[in-house]
């Protein structure tokens, strides 16, 4: 019942607001008390935005706001596929962009956006976090090696992981293990189809299933979208992967007061630093700008969503993204030179990342191979190469 005091004695700075109470989590469950300190921060992070986020977009940034070919603005680094004389790269590769602007268009159609909303609110309610897969038939026994390492050692994903087949048999499958699947439906919409095959890629990187890949990536940052969007951390997760333990909670601990963790892609050109096969996002005002502008992109995006995400990341408009690499001893890479001295570098991973080419070959010669006869979603019919993998004819 006091007097107010004059308003030009306020401000943000000498009389800042009272903290709000802690907001629950995504799923609407109440924070423990280890977790209070890091949501009070967000709380005044987000409060008081328009101080510390200096030069962050208010909004996200559309293709002719971002200028991701103009070379007076964007670092060039060799494998760039931004070079494009044209400074929005609206000028170029119009037929993929087409393509990617059709997927947006469908994925973001009224009906399909509450339909998919719908299915996560009521599939990952009291959630805190959701890992995110797309996969077609090709890679689907991938998929299952990732399943049964997490069967094989106690961690529970079924629950928490949302997977999005893109052809009919994936989905099945999928379905059958008992993960929650994007319905096919709005596939019918395209107009096109999105290649179901996977030859695996050879030394120079290349395989003739590149425009199906490019399609799945598209798609997967569109959904990832959603979950960010809802107020879900996203765990954006290759196929090609293998837990030796539950990440889930290191990341969350590695992530206090930043936005985005990823893998390691020890490259110098446009590929590098981050690996977008294995990414944890949590859910704020930064991040939101941020992956919505990356779906924004799509369209002139070509075959790597990687030099995307990299893209983004070393943008000018998003320096302040509190971003780090994981550390490569937790989070492993098997390549060939890796694959070598596998007893020495593989002993204290969490994780284990397939890339690069003939994935079953190094997984199970790493003893990283789970989809088995021990596992409950083995199915033979579905082992690549007749089980085969070190034959020099096995690629996948």
């Amino acid at each position: 019942g006091g007097a107010s005091m004059p308003a030009e004695t306020t401000s943000p700075v000498s009389e800042p607001k009272p903290k709000p109470e802690p907001p629950a989590t995504a799923g609407g469950s109440a924070a423990a008390p280890g977790e209070k300190d890091e949501i009070m921060w967000n709380a005044l992070e987000e409060e008081q935005f328009e101080l510390t986020d200096i030069g962050f977009p208010a909004k996200p940034l559309t293709i002719e706001e971002a200028r991701l070919c103009d070379r007076e603005m964007q670092p060039w680094l060799k494998g760039s596929l931004y070079s494009c004389k044209d400074p929005t790269c609206r000028a170029c590769n119009k037929q993929d962009q087409r393509r990617k602007q059709k997927l947006i268009d469908v994925l973001r159609n009224e009906k399909n956006v509450k339909a998919r909303h719908a299915q996560i609110d009521e599939a990952f309610k009291g959630k805190e976090s959701i890992t995110l897969m797309t996969v077609n038939t090709g890679q689907i026994h991938l998929f299952l090696n990732w399943v049964c390492s997490c069967d094989h050692h106690g961690i529970p994903v079924r629950d928490s992981t949302y997977m999005v087949p893109t052809d009919e048999k994936a989905a099945e499958i999928i379905r059958k293990n008992g993960f929650v699947a994007l319905p096919l439906d709005w596939m019918n919409e395209l107009g096109f189809k999105i290649d179901s095959g996977y030859e695996g890629a050879d030394t120079s990187g290349w395989n003739p299933h590149m425009e199906g890949h490019s399609d799945i990536n598209s798609v997967t940052i569109i959904v990832a979208n959603d979950i960010i969007q809802k107020g879900y951390t996203l765990l954006l997760h290759d196929v090609d992967i293998v837990w030796k333990r539950d990440p889930r909670g290191w990341l969350k601990d590695a992530a206090q007061q930043r936005d985005l963790l990823a893998m390691f892609a020890p490259r110098w050109d446009a590929l590098g630093v981050a690996n977008s096969g294995f990414i944890w996002l949590k859910s704020n005002r930064r991040t939101k700008i941020f992956i919505q502008t990356l779906e924004n992109l799509l369209p002139i995006k070509n075959i790597s969503d990687q030099q995307l995400w990299n893209a983004l990341i070393r943008h000018y408009r998003f320096r302040q993204i509190g971003f780090r690499v994981l550390p490569l001893p937790q989070f492993q890479l098997l390549y060939d030179h890796t694959l070598r001295r596998w007893d020495q570098v593989g002993s204290h991973a969490i994780v284990v990342h397939g890339v690069s080419h003939r994935k079953t070959y190094r997984l199970a010669k790493a003893k990283l191979w789970f989809f088995d006869e021990t596992c409950d979603a083995y199915d033979k019919d579905l082992v690549p190469c007749n089980g085969d993998f070190f034959a020099p004819s096995c690629k996948i």
